[in-house]
């Protein structure tokens, strides 16, 4: 898979936000939207609010596709807004660097600007303009602003969701003009069970996946698809053999992280090794030890992990200077 075969707004390994049709998890908030929607009062913009993978695109493109329908059948809306062909539905991602092969880390002021340009012209199809945004939390400043005058001039007929992981970061004067919607994650049992009878994972990794995703489904599935769970649990019985450090061990998982396929692994590897440091800090802590040298190796993968993102650095070097943080704090509590 190249870079640009994976969307922006997909979880690794899983199927793109606007071609999920059955929502796991979330009938409450599927009630309370349609409960505005038939009151004849529908709020002209909706945050949809979350934490990453429970999904929240795909209420935004469920909810969408239900005022789409108008007088065609849900399949024929359903089916244009999966081939991102609906003249009345806008999405905004993240763009397509051409130039570097790879997805842009923010949404611009010119992407932001197609939604009032989009407004602006008649509808394409008799019924409701949509505009998405996904998400807000990747929306620079400027392009932030930029979308001000049509939270506060809302055209006829238009509707905003807006998409964010941290609707707190967001500006006040955008948050004070949406709907807000909290969609929550299922329990960690809940999910686990989804992903045993929906997609035919095994017991035990399904239940380690949810736990993981704190029981956000879709980035539970990805975390499997991905072979993050096989990973963390690398991770963790390297770590719980501490403090004897497996070298070897350290190595292979570098390595394996390098590779350009496994590329998408890169994240969660650090992401365990900052949690499992977290872990041993308070393990530490609750011992009656000192905490400082695993508090230094979180403080410090957290910083590469940053700085392989940002300046691009060699990955396997990155990954083994991380591993190194390990080493060194396990040597400081022999």
């Amino acid at each position: 898979m190249t870079d640009i075969d994976q969307l922006p707004d997909c979880e690794l390994g899983c199927a793109a936000p606007r071609e999920i049709a059955n929502l796991f998890g979330h009938d409450a908030a599927i009630g309370q939207f349609d409960t505005a929607r038939h009151s004849g009062r529908l709020h002209h913009a909706w945050m949809i609010t979350g934490p990453k993978g429970v999904g929240k695109a795909s209420f935004a493109y469920k909810a969408a596709i239900s005022l789409l329908t108008g007088n065609q059948s849900d399949q024929v809306a359903r089916q244009k807004v999966h081939a991102q062909a609906h003249p009345n539905l806008l999405t905004i991602r993240r763009p397509w660097d051409d130039k570097k092969k790879r997805w842009r880390g923010e949404i611009t002021i010119d992407e932001v600007r197609r939604v009032p340009d989009f407004f602006s012209r008649s509808a394409g199809e008799a019924g409701w303009r949509i505009a998405i945004i996904d998400s807000m939390d990747e929306v620079n400043r400027n392009a932030a602003n930029a979308l001000l005058k049509t939270l506060e001039e809302p055209p006829d007929r238009g509707l905003l969701f807006l998409v964010t992981h941290s609707p707190g970061r967001l500006l006040p004067t955008i948050r004070s003009r949406c709907r807000q919607l909290d969609l929550r994650a299922p329990s960690i049992a809940e999910t686990a069970g989804w992903l045993e009878a929906v997609h035919d994972v095994d017991a035990g990794d399904a239940r380690a996946a949810s736990d993981l995703a704190a029981g956000a489904p879709g980035r539970a599935l990805s975390l499997i698809q991905s072979g993050a769970v096989a990973l963390e649990q690398d991770v963790r019985g390297m770590m719980d053999r501490l403090p004897n450090w497996d070298g070897r061990a350290s190595r292979r998982l570098a390595a394996k992280i390098s590779t350009k396929a496994r590329s998408k692994l890169r994240p969660h590897l650090y992401a365990s090794l900052i949690r499992n440091t977290a872990r041993l800090a308070k393990l530490a802590i609750s011992d009656g030890r000192p905490p400082e040298p695993w508090l230094d190796a979180w403080r410090n993968i957290q910083t590469l992990e940053s700085e392989a993102d940002h300046v691009y650095l060699d990955a396997k070097q990155t990954a083994l200077a991380a591993f190194s943080q390990i080493e060194a704090a396990a040597r400081a509590t022999r």
